[in-house]
């Protein structure tokens, strides 16, 4: 580190009232989960990757074998049904936070929805009639 970068993880370290003391923030790639493979823990392999697999081999065995057309469907199909959870599980619908994921997004989606909304009424006034 040279003297200006010192300088300034100095002047970082005084907040802007005078308060000494490290500043404390979250960053936006902070995750709690160890990754084992495209950025899916083993639990989200097992829950949505490992089923749509199992699925698509299902569908790779249907009969007939020699039909072109009939392939290209059972392709088409098979790539449907694995990329499906794949963007389900690595979408990231906020850009600039890592650690937000859509199936988080939806949860909390659909948690709001179910949630009991509060309306506030406006009261009448008396004084008037």
């Amino acid at each position: 580190m040279d003297q200006e970068q010192v300088k300034q993880a100095l002047l970082d370290m005084l907040d802007s009232n005078g308060k000494r003391g490290r500043k404390w923030f979250f960053p936006k790639n902070v995750d709690n989960q160890y990754k084992i493979l495209a950025n899916m823990t083993l639990k989200e392999l097992l829950t949505y990757i490992l089923p749509a697999l199992l699925i698509s081999t299902g569908i790779g065995f249907i009969p007939p074998y020699n039909s072109v057309v009939f392939w290209l469907v059972k392709a088409f199909f098979i790539v449907f049904i694995i990329v499906i959870p794949v963007v389900y599980v690595n979408y990231r619908p906020v850009k600039f936070r890592e650690n937000i994921r859509s199936k988080d997004y939806i949860k909390e989606f659909i948690d709001y929805r179910k949630k009991k909304k509060i309306y506030f009424v406006k009261p009448k006034n008396t004084f008037l009639d």
